[in-house]
């Protein structure tokens, strides 16, 4: 993305002819974050057993942009990549900044009309709450609430804050893209909530009894657990020392760099990787769209994926590995005889995108979702005996 070039689309793997990821549009996306972006979304679906690669596209659009003028923008950009998008090869989905109505838009500039889009926000919420209870049924903090603090309050932050019953938590910091607040006593959900609705990201600059900060001070506020929900890489060398949460839970996909990764394990604070807190969006949406019922994700969330949240927990502390490392090997390792990562391996699965997609179509919603399942069932097993020797009989 450099020049005249304004965007990009990045396919790290190919799964069964196809892979999916989101459109991010922001006005300084950047190929190598398209990239990063794109290999969490591999590392994603391998880890939960989701028969897809991964995929990500990015366009760069100024905040000045008529209306018209993005959706000429978006068309254009669907038409550009119509070949991989007909085929099945890549599907486009929703990211930050890209509306239902963007991606309808982008589908038709392919030539496809769009159906209906299921909403992720709730179901990456879903995990991400899942993901803190696993931490705290570990740790066992007792019963006084912890603080929290969410870097970027947005769609999936409002239906997180609902989850995190009030009685063990506490949100005291938020940022959005207009700025910061802090409150040592807290705000209750239903004032976020509120100003939210009514303000935007404006309600920093709108809740009563909230304190002006920096938005990089919230990363590194005094509170327990950090909820990181914004661009990738925010928490680097440069702050990394200076966080002093407890747990690191993601809504946002690589928000680590790699040397944080490392200064934070050595600090013993817990970081869990983006693509496993946030997998929600991918397992839990998966299943409501194959005619799983939402009490019934609930219940899923709350055994097989919060078991396996606690097993990942567990097996990194064994094996003195970040649950980061220890997440990225057991994703590899589940992936390595599906996916196709070579220039061959990529022309033979476009060749064949169309067919295969059309197989997969003929399965039973119902077997379907019975494969998501036991994905999530048997990630607690492949996680627990993860660098154990076979036996041999």
């Amino acid at each position: 993305m450099t020049g005249g070039n304004r965007a990009c689309v990045v396919i790290d793997s190919i799964v069964n002819g196809t892979s999916s990821g989101g459109v991010r549009i922001t006005e300084d996306i950047s190929l190598d974050e398209v990239k990063a972006l794109a290999r969490e979304m591999s590392l994603k679906y391998s880890l939960c057993g989701l028969p897809r690669g991964g995929a990500k596209s990015g366009i760069r659009i100024p905040a000045n942009t008529t209306t018209e003028e993005k959706r000429q923008i978006l068309e254009d950009f669907g038409r550009s990549m119509a070949p991989v998008v007909v085929t099945g090869v890549y599907y486009p989905g929703m990211d930050m900044n890209c509306s239902s109505e963007d991606l309808r838009t982008i589908y038709k500039g392919a030539g496809i009309n769009l159906g209906k889009i299921t909403d992720t926000s709730y179901f990456t919420a879903l995990s991400v709450a899942n993901a803190i209870q696993a931490w705290r049924e570990l740790a066992r903090p007792g019963r006084t609430p912890l603080n929290v603090a969410i870097e970027g309050f947005g769609s999936v932050a409002s239906h997180l804050v609902k989850r995190l019953p009030k009685n063990d938590y506490r949100i005291t910091a938020i940022s959005t893209l207009t700025g910061a607040v802090i409150s040592e006593n807290g705000f209750t959900v239903e004032a976020l909530l509120s100003y939210k609705k009514e303000f935007g990201d404006d309600l920093v600059r709108r809740i009563p009894d909230a304190r002006a900060i920096e938005k990089e001070e919230v990363l590194t506020a005094e509170v327990d657990i950090l909820i990181p929900s914004a661009r990738t890489w925010t928490i680097n060398e440069e702050n990394a020392g200076r966080v002093k949460a407890k747990l690191i839970a993601p809504i946002a996909n690589v928000p680590y760099t790699e040397e944080a990764v490392g200064m934070l394990h050595e600090t013993g604070i817990v970081c869990l990787p983006g693509f496993v807190s946030n997998a929600g969006g991918v397992y839990a949406s998966s299943l409501f769209e194959n005619g799983v019922r939402l009490e019934q994700i609930e219940q899923i969330s709350a055994t097989y994926y919060r078991t396996a949240v606690k097993s990942l927990l567990e097996k990194s502390e064994e094996l003195k590995l970040s649950p980061i490392v220890l997440a990225e090997k057991v994703a590899t390792k589940r992936s390595e005889a599906r996916m196709y990562h070579s220039d061959a391996g990529y022309r033979r699965a476009a060749r064949a995108g169309l067919d295969k997609v059309r197989l997969l179509r003929k399965l039973s919603n119902s077997a379907r979702a019975r494969n998501i399942v036991d994905g999530l069932r048997k990630l607690s097993v492949d996680i627990v005996s993860y660098g154990e020797k076979p036996t041999v009989s």
